[in-house]
């Protein structure tokens, strides 16, 4: 049995046995299905196949889910049609963060467009009485100071005297004077009375109810006259469908631009989504402080996302704004 198994394997049998006057025959088989003999060389080891086939890397796992982001747009009471939006480009983006999912998400749905210290067209500065025109042109007036660049502050409030008291004294603080112009004539005059080499003029004008067409008439016929951008000073806060029908207004009037006010004295930002919509204006910078010397922030899509995402409770991780100016 052993010379068997050593010629045929372990697996053979012996079948017949037959002694003669020679010696002994002994027949043997291997059973059917039974192990084969081992090759005398091993074959090369087949690779196991994989199940699927990686196209991409795997998203990141995420650190938020759906009731996060419902919070987000329901605490801010974003309307509806752009909840959905906003809902929908999140879901689609792979993004860990809260705020790095609403950043991508806002870059699709609203639009930005930051005033650069390449600037070099007249600024005027308009708005609804109280949105902090005169704030801002304080904050602009400093950031061109920081950056070297001659200003020309002009001011066609004159009717209230706080309206010029209050940018003079701003300006005193930066050693800067002011110009004023009472109509759109003066206004023209006084800008050609006046050239700078890379400098800044900004304009300060009085406060514009967006509902009264004769105050929107007396505004425009300033805007006609001179080569300068209207850009829209908003403060946060505002119903946003009031936000809107402001910011289609002022478009109208040939603002591009807006610029998001007293976000420090608001919870609630939905009227800054809206106002920057598409067909709307573009979002230029915030304001989030009274004080000159927290100037103007640049408004860019992760910083908006970090004011929306920062809700009250919730543990803040990021500063609220990034590119502080």
């Amino acid at each position: 049995m052993d010379m068997v198994r050593n010629e045929l394997g372990p697996d053979a049998i012996i079948i017949q046995i037959e002694e003669g006057k020679a010696g002994v025959r002994v027949t043997a088989a291997l059973e059917a299905g039974a192990t084969p003999p081992p090759p005398k060389r091993a074959p090369e080891p087949n690779q196991t196949p994989l199940a699927f086939e990686i196209s991409h890397p795997l998203p990141p796992s995420r650190e938020f889910d759906n009731a996060d982001v419902n919070a987000v747009l329901s605490h801010h009471g974003v309307p509806f049609d752009t909840a959905a939006r906003l809902s929908e480009a999140i879901r689609a983006i792979e993004a860990a963060s809260l705020s790095e999912a609403f950043s991508a998400a806002l870059e699709t749905a609203i639009r930005f467009s930051p005033i650069t210290d390449a600037h070099s067209r007249p600024i005027m500065l308009v708005g609804p009485p109280g949105a902090g025109k005169t704030i801002c042109a304080a904050k602009l007036t400093a950031d061109a100071l920081l950056h070297a660049r001659p200003v020309h502050l002009i001011s066609t409030d004159t009717v209230k005297a706080a309206g010029i008291q209050q940018l003079d004294h701003f300006a005193q603080l930066m050693k800067q004077t002011v110009s004023t112009a009472d109509t759109p004539g003066e206004l023209e005059a006084v800008i050609r009375g006046r050239t700078m080499e890379g400098g800044l003029t900004i304009i300060d004008t009085p406060g514009t109810n967006p509902f009264d067409m004769q105050e929107l008439e007396g505004l425009l016929k300033f805007i006609q006259r001179v080569d300068a951008e209207p850009v829209l000073v908003l403060p946060a806060g505002l119903d946003p469908l009031d936000a809107q029908e402001i910011a289609s207004v002022f478009s109208r009037m040939g603002c591009q631009r807006f610029i998001a006010t007293r976000l420090d004295a608001a919870r609630r930002y939905a009227g800054i989504v809206m106002a920057a919509r598409p067909g709307h204006l573009a979002l230029a910078a915030v304001s989030r402080s009274p004080y000159i010397a927290e100037g103007l922030e640049t408004a860019t899509p992760m910083g908006l996302s970090r004011l929306l995402t920062a809700l009250p409770g919730r543990k803040k991780t990021d500063k609220p704004m990034d590119d502080r100016r």
